[in-house]
């Protein structure tokens, strides 16, 4: 393999999605720090039990993803692997074998964070782009049961509007926030508006701006859509679920319909608030794309499972 000049780097990074609006005086740093790398047919370039190290963008050859067992699809060049598992940050779950000599440029995790930390436009836009393709993914697929929480959150709700120690409390049970600090989650949740709503009531329907993420404290909801094959589709919701935030977070429309079908209580928190916060707090950023990256891979595993093959990318 020739070695690769700063330009040839530069344009490959240009190429992905995430990193396409960023200057090339900002990716710089991180095309610098790239590596070529070739494996020859059979190699393993990830490990379904061992968290990616790095992100290989595919310069000739082609790769096989695999994830419990099941062929996932076959990404030929200029396509890339290992994006999304090192984003979720657990063991992998998807292994990538070389179908032929593969050539690729390798850039490492410990890079990529390093950028985010640097670029947060970067980090923001690669938290748009897995919320739509969670969004896409969501649409086609049987939505998973309602799963109530351990312990209900009606003792914290009654006549008078929640206060800033208990909206903090709440914020702090779900799973984006799991480890937000506490100056952070205080500061968005002085920012969340306390909404009262009847059975019946109707919070969004398909094609509404979606400004603002619903974080639900009492009662239940139903999200309602029709599939992209037509098929109607009910999801419910309830007390500890976040709601609506990857369209928030992607700036699209509403996809689905949101009902009230008993009296309910949620938080509403602003699109703007929420990414305040998140550039504020990069350990909560991280979190959320850790997050979003382990949904998407999870709807592979929902796929997988019922033997639907469709063609995605890490």
């Amino acid at each position: 393999m020739h070695r690769p000049d700063l330009t040839e780097r530069l344009l490959r990074l240009r190429g992905v999605p995430v990193f396409s609006a960023m200057t090339a005086t900002e990716l710089a740093p991180l095309a610098a720090t790239m590596r070529a790398a070739t494996f020859e047919k059979g190699d393993v370039i990830l490990r379904e039990d061992e968290p990616p190290k790095a992100f290989h963008m595919l310069l000739t050859g082609a790769v096989t993803m695999r994830r419990r067992g099941k062929v996932i699809r076959t990404i030929t060049a200029p396509g890339g692997v290992g994006f999304l598992s090192l984003l979720a940050r657990t063991g992998g779950g998807t292994e990538a074998v070389a179908e032929a000599r593969t050539e690729t440029f390798e850039l490492g995790a410990d890079a990529i964070q390093e950028m985010y930390e640097d670029h947060f436009p970067a980090l923001l836009g690669t938290l748009r782009w897995l919320a739509e393709r969670l969004i896409d993914e969501n649409n086609t697929l049987e939505p998973p049961p309602y799963a109530p929480p351990d312990d209900g959150f009606d003792r914290l709700v009654g006549d008078r509007e929640l206060g800033l120690v208990e909206r903090i409390f709440l914020l702090r049970r779900t799973l984006g926030f799991r480890h937000a600090n506490v100056n952070s989650t205080a500061r968005l949740a002085r920012a969340l508006k306390e909404r009262r709503v009847g059975a019946g009531e109707a919070i969004w329907r398909p094609g509404d701006r979606a400004t603002n993420t619903l974080f639900l404290v009492k009662g239940n909801m139903e999200l309602r859509w029709r599939g992209a094959d037509d098929r109607r589709r009910v999801q419910v919701v309830g007390p500890g679920y976040i709601v609506g935030g990857a369209e928030a977070v992607a700036n699209r429309p509403r996809w689905n319909e949101l009902v009230a079908t008993e009296p309910a209580v949620y938080l509403d928190g602003s699109r703007e608030s929420l990414i305040d916060m998140l550039e504020d707090d990069l350990d909560v950023a991280l979190q959320f794309l850790s997050m979003l990256a382990s949904f998407l891979l999870v709807t592979w595993d929902r796929r997988a499972q019922g033997d639907v093959t469709r063609p995605v990318s890490t």
